[in-house]
């Protein structure tokens, strides 16, 4: 087995090592001109000959993740559908639908139940929707 995969592999030329390599003589094997024949052009990997690397361009492609992030807003109305009555709703409950973990509860539609909001941020508006349907807001 491994005699038959060191046939499949293609031995590397060992340029520069003499006449007895067959690469031996005048240009060893680097060729005539260019920057390979030179000092045996040693270019750092990813070089593409003086064009902008891809890994350089990658990310601006890709954008970017600003540190400054925007809280997402959940609407009051999703929460009345999603939760049960004297349900805790926390940052960890939302997680598996918010992606974020800067989050706010907004809206001002009706709560059929009772629920209590620990450390997220409440408007005004959906503050007093949840108080008035029997439930509690704890910011932090």
């Amino acid at each position: 087995m491994l005699f038959e995969l060191q046939k499949l592999q293609k031995k590397a030329k060992r340029k520069g090592r003499g006449i007895g390599s067959g690469k031996g003589g005048h240009t060893v094997g680097f060729g005539q001109k260019g920057q390979g024949s030179r000092g045996r052009g040693k270019t750092p990997p990813g070089f593409e000959g003086g064009n902008i690397p891809l890994y350089r361009k990658i990310p601006s492609l890709k954008g970017f993740r600003s540190i400054h992030e925007p809280a997402v807003a959940v609407n009051l109305k999703w929460l009345a559908t999603h939760t049960k009555a004297d349900e805790v709703v926390t940052v960890e409950s939302l997680s598996k639908v918010v992606k974020s973990k800067k989050m706010k509860i907004i809206g001002n539609a009706e709560m059929p139940h009772a629920i209590t909001v620990k450390g997220i941020p409440v408007s005004k508006g959906a503050q007093a929707v949840i108080e008035k349907a029997g439930g509690k807001v704890e910011e932090k």
